[in-house]
């Protein structure tokens, strides 16, 4: 009887919308700001409705935001139509909410707003425009969406009753931005999608900023229910090594196991002497999964070695200390002492056909097993803090991770919904970024004659004070290098590929640090299509005899966007996966940049000659050259 109760609750979902509107009207009275968080509530939702549905009941209602909303209890409707976005304004005023016309948010109605006949648009769409007068004090407004068929989020509106700015204070955890409304201005923290025209009733309004990579955050299991399809176990997989701040003697050993695997044993010996193993223990962290129905915790191991010795290969096995539940033996390199000849990796976005990327990954890697270390430049996965989305990203890499050393950078989809939450527990990276900022997230390192910085262009973007922030540190870490080569990697683009997307705020505050120290190429991803750009200065193409860095926009996976070629278009092109080979020949001063597809074909090639090295003296830079 229970289980057709269930069933016909979950097929008359959509006609059941309208009492329940009815009903939350009458529900607790929980002070707004007292609430739980958007993305605990639905949590909590996911654990109760595990504990009543079946696994393929459950499937079917998370598929739905209209199912998902008939099986809300009135409390947690109460709480997830108004704790999402909250803030205190300081007198009586008007909020207008311009919600996606496709996907209206189900709390508008249940909190008594009325449809105001105007229609937004921007390049997500037509939003239409409901609003509801409110006493000064908190105001809480709802989630987004309850499924992942909102592709845009809805933007928040303020006005005072008599048309004067509000002041308006940020509640909770999420910091939140009030600017003026203007055609010029975006509704959205960390996308510029500014909307066509502001109509004459809607102008003198405030834009309290919402983020837009937050639009699916409470989706219920991401729209189906998980289940681990690579559970972890008690063997060590997903093995990553990184460089300490020193990558000559440093290094950082991550791994999974499941949650009663406690202990963190690296065993490791040098190639030269590998009768002489010695045991380093480090630590492990949990990964909490709470839509997952099969494996909800694994733990994430970390081991450093600060005492390695330079340029030597080192044997290591990984795991809790007993023969049963360690690894098998494999091998990775430490960083050069001096300055030979040296070469590394770089891939664009991975993020989606991972099947594929997989395979490219792997000619990579037997095209360039000699190579120092890969960098990737953001989005490794597609929902960067749903765990399956990383046991999928390190099946398809196999044990590529293990060998050669991965410095990754983080994307937007990293981001995705509540922050890099996941990817800071899955690397340990160098802890020599600017004070006040992950580690994780902002890092630099020496291999060689080169210098590597890694920058988070995601806050860059949200907030100017830390592009600042990055920029200044950035500024004196390339100050300080005596390294001829420079790169700096990040994800979102200065000069786009794509033919639309466009992040202004990072050009100004970024490339004159470029272009003062001579960095020479800016490696990113983000644009789903390959890009690299003539030298470029102070936003143009530079004149022949000018020195400027070459920005390159590269992808490896299988999600591709169109382009138009732009006056800074050196080589483009659409539909194709890449990886790339950056050699530089040190006492030649010579660096050759290579772009191959999966069949090992070479779609693109850049040489940067810098004129040999003749005792002490170095010879001036001419302009790169391509072959």
């Amino acid at each position: 009887m229970a289980k057709r109760a269930r069933r016909l609750v979950l097929w008359l979902a959509p006609g059941l919308g309208l009492c329940w509107s009815l009903l939350a009207s009458r529900g607790p009275r929980s002070a707004i700001e007292d609430l739980p968080d958007a993305r605990a509530s639905v949590v909590a939702l996911g654990k109760r409705l595990g504990r009543e549905l079946s696994p393929i009941e459950l499937t079917r209602i998370a598929r739905r935001g209209d199912r998902v909303l008939a099986n809300l209890t009135r409390e947690e409707r109460w709480a997830l139509g108004r704790n999402a976005v909250r803030f205190r304004v300081d007198r009586p005023c008007i909020v207008s909410v311009a919600a996606p016309i496709r996907s209206i948010p189900f709390w508008l109605a249940d909190q008594g707003f009325a449809d105001a006949g105007i229609r937004l648009r921007n390049e997500d769409g037509e939003f239409a425009v409901h609003r509801r007068h409110f006493p000064a004090g908190v105001i809480g407004l709802g989630v987004n969406a309850l499924d992942h068929a909102a592709q845009a989020h809805y933007a928040v509106l303020v006005r005072g009753d008599d048309g004067s700015p509000v002041g308006i204070e940020a509640v909770g955890d999420q910091p939140r931005r009030a600017v003026a409304a203007t055609r010029w201005s975006s509704p959205f923290s960390d996308r510029f999608k500014p909307f066509e025209v502001i109509p004459e009733e809607l102008r003198g309004a405030t834009f309290v900023q919402v983020a837009h990579e937050r639009r699916q955050e409470v989706s219920l299991a991401g729209g189906r229910v998980w289940k681990a399809r690579q559970p972890s176990g008690p063997v060590p997989d997903q093995v990553v090594v990184s460089f300490g701040d020193d990558p000559r003697h440093a290094l950082s050993w991550t791994w999974r196991t499941h949650p009663l695997s406690t202990r963190s044993v690296l065993r490791i010996a040098s190639e030269g002497d590998r009768g002489s193993i010695r045991e380093v223990e480090g630590d492990a962290r949990p990964i909490e999964s709470d839509g997952l129905l099969n494996d909800p915790t694994i733990l994430r191991h970390r081991v450093v070695v600060a005492d390695l010795r330079p340029d030597t290969r080192y044997f290591y096995s990984i795991g809790d200390g007993t023969e049963a539940g360690s690894s098998p033996w494999q091998s990775t390199r430490t960083a050069p002492d001096g300055r030979p000849d040296f070469g590394f990796l770089y891939l664009g976005d991975a993020q989606c056909g991972l099947e594929r990327w997989g395979d490219l990954l792997a000619a990579m890697a037997r095209h360039r097993p000699d190579a120092g270390f890969v960098l990737m430049a953001g989005d490794l996965v597609d929902r960067g803090n749903e765990r399956t989305n990383w046991d999928h990203f390190f099946l398809r890499a196999g044990n590529v991770f293990g060998s050669i050393p991965l410095m990754p950078v983080v994307g937007n989809h990293e981001y995705l919904d509540r922050g890099p939450e996941i990817y800071r527990k899955t690397f340990d990276l160098p802890r020599n970024g600017p004070p006040g900022i992950d580690p994780n997230l902002v890092y630099a390192f020496e291999y060689s004659d080169a210098f590597v910085a890694v920058l988070d262009s995601n806050l860059a973007i949200y907030d100017a004070s830390l592009a600042s922030v990055q920029a200044r540190w950035l500024d004196e870490a390339l100050s300080r290098t005596r390294a001829t080569w420079k790169f700096v990697s990040f994800h979102h683009p200065v000069h786009a590929s794509h033919r639309t997307r466009e992040y202004p705020q990072l050009g100004p505050a970024w490339s004159p640090i470029f272009e003062k120290h001579g960095v020479d190429l800016v490696l990113q991803g983000h644009d789903h299509a390959y890009l690299r750009t003539v030298p470029m200065k102070a936003g143009h193409p530079a004149s022949p005899d000018e020195v400027a860095p070459v920005y390159v926009v590269a992808v490896s996976g299988d999600k591709f966007c169109e382009q138009d070629p732009r006056g800074y278009t050196a080589k483009g092109f659409t539909d194709v996966a890449t990886y790339q080979t950056i050699d530089v020949k040190v006492r030649e001063r010579r660096l050759t940049y290579r772009a191959f597809d999966r069949d090992g074909r070479e779609v693109d090639r850049l040489v940067i000659d810098k004129g040999r090295e003749s005792g002490d003296q170095l010879a001036g830079r001419p302009a790169p050259s391509v072959d």
